[in-house]
């Protein structure tokens, strides 16, 4: 049975990948990576952080590998700015930008529809979708864990 679910998981995460690929060939937008993305997003829900308060949020990514992304976004993608904090010169300050928002908006609005398609696809009950919701709560727990991170999974 486990090889069966990992089996599907496997080819439900292919076709999502596949509607990603669909949606991002007929955008102009700029594709982002997904930690680009993961960066953008972070931004907007927290607002102005330093370098190290971003690759905080990501444990297993290092500073350099987050600051050479901060980098990409500000210098070719103006989706950031990169300021000097005035308290301390050895700290650089990431916020988005206009362009970044508007990048952001379209990800969450693409991500949505994927997510509308799959919801219309999988017609749950509303007993499915509270056992689907346990099962989620459950693995977002394992993962957070084995991931290393601190926040709950719960809103």
């Amino acid at each position: 049975m486990e090889r069966d679910i990992e089996r599907a998981i496997r080819e439900l995460s292919f076709r999502m990948r596949l509607l990603k690929a669909k949606q991002e060939d007929e955008s102009s937008s700029e594709v982002l990576t997904e930690r680009e993305a993961m960066i953008l997003g972070l931004l907007q829900e927290r607002g102005r952080l330093s370098v190290s308060q971003i690759a905080a949020a990501d444990p297993n990514v290092s500073d350099s590998t987050i600051s050479t992304d901060v980098t990409r976004l500000w210098r070719d993608k103006q989706m950031v700015t990169k300021t000097i904090s005035p308290e301390n010169q050895r700290t650089t300050i990431v916020e988005l930008t206009d362009k970044g928002k508007k990048a952001l908006e379209l990800i969450q609005k693409q991500r949505t529809e994927r997510f509308k398609t799959l919801f219309k696809a999988i017609n749950v009950t509303d007993d499915e979708k509270r056992v689907f919701m346990t099962v989620l709560k459950r693995a977002l727990t394992h993962l957070d864990k084995h991931l290393g991170l601190n926040k709950g999974t719960e809103k």
